[in-house]
């Protein structure tokens, strides 16, 4: 039997479009302080030129313009400066931006989407402050170089462990899984392929981490806004399609990563019996010359 209309509609709908501006409060507050520094940032770069950072420099393609990136760590500014000043070590930080993920985490596996979306945004955005502090203090080092990576591998995958817990009864849980699969190899085929002297072939894809925190911390952070125009359930949909997405984006960066690190490396031996040089080393000899070592 079909539901009764509501006898009310204008209150309905006046329901339904204050739940809305509350699950939108948090996102059109960072939104608006966020617009209010790009003419800031585009004003400093009209001055002294687009900052060139080296992480940004030397990632491949992206979703994500160099400028947006650029404009992204300016924000952070303040904070690695008082990092600085208060001799917080970059170690100290880069253990604190996982154990906010791992908080984030835990909130997905209790159910509260929303909460573990924009918390998993901050801590996220936390890591990429211990590298500059580093750089600035002279404290920059392997041992936190390793840490580094080592975390932000965990913080992922406690990530995609805790939506998998919540998506545990659903079918987006094999997009989790495959998500968070993907998301190991993409990383292990950077760094294997690197050691192996693949050069900027280890780097190709788009969906990289930056790209998936995006997606997956955005996703969760907006479900309140679909609940509350679709009903009952619509927010989990909403994530499980933002999760299905980014299972196909990372798996299909896994895969053209791996078989460019392949073919890179097949070259290169080509190469070495018959003299010659690779064409992907001639590109990284071309960036050297560029930016510098």
């Amino acid at each position: 039997m079909a539901a009764p209309p509501p006898r009310f509609p204008g209150a309905y709908v006046s329901l339904v479009l204050a739940s809305s501006l509350r699950a939108l409060f948090p996102f059109l507050g960072m939104a608006l302080f966020l617009l209010a520094t790009l003419p800031l940032f585009a004003a400093r770069c009209a001055v002294f030129g687009r900052p060139r950072t080296p992480a940004v420099e030397d990632r491949g393609p992206s979703i994500f313009g160099k400028w947006l990136q650029e404009w992204w760590i300016w924000l952070f500014d303040p904070l690695v400066r008082l990092c600085v000043r208060a001799r917080v070590g970059p170690d100290a930080i880069t253990v604190a931006s996982a154990t906010v993920v791992a908080g984030a985490a835990a909130l997905f596996a209790s159910g509260f989407l929303a909460s573990g979306g924009w918390l998993y945004l901050f801590g996220a955005s936390l890591d990429l402050v211990d590298g500059r502090v580093a750089r600035a203090t002279g404290r920059a080092s392997r041992a936190g170089a390793f840490l580094d990576s080592t975390l932000d591998r965990v913080a992922e995958l406690l990530v995609f462990g805790g939506l998998a817990i919540e998506f545990r009864s659903s079918p987006v849980l094999y997009a989790t899984l495959a998500a968070a699969f993907a998301s190991v190899l993409v990383s292990y085929a950077r760094a294997r392929g690197e050691s192996l002297g693949a050069g900027e072939m280890a780097r190709v894809g788009g969906m990289q981490r930056p790209e998936r925190i995006v997606i997956t911390g955005l996703a969760c952070a907006l479900s309140p806004l679909a609940e509350a125009w679709g009903g009952g359930g619509a927010g989990r949909t909403f994530v499980g399609g933002a999760l299905t997405a980014l299972a196909v984006l990372t798996t299909a960066t896994a895969a053209r990563r791996a078989s460019s690190v392949y073919q890179a490396l097949r070259e290169a031996e080509r190469a070495e019996r018959g003299g010659a040089r690779p064409p992907f080393l001639r590109v990284v000899g071309r960036r050297a010359a560029r930016y510098g070592p």
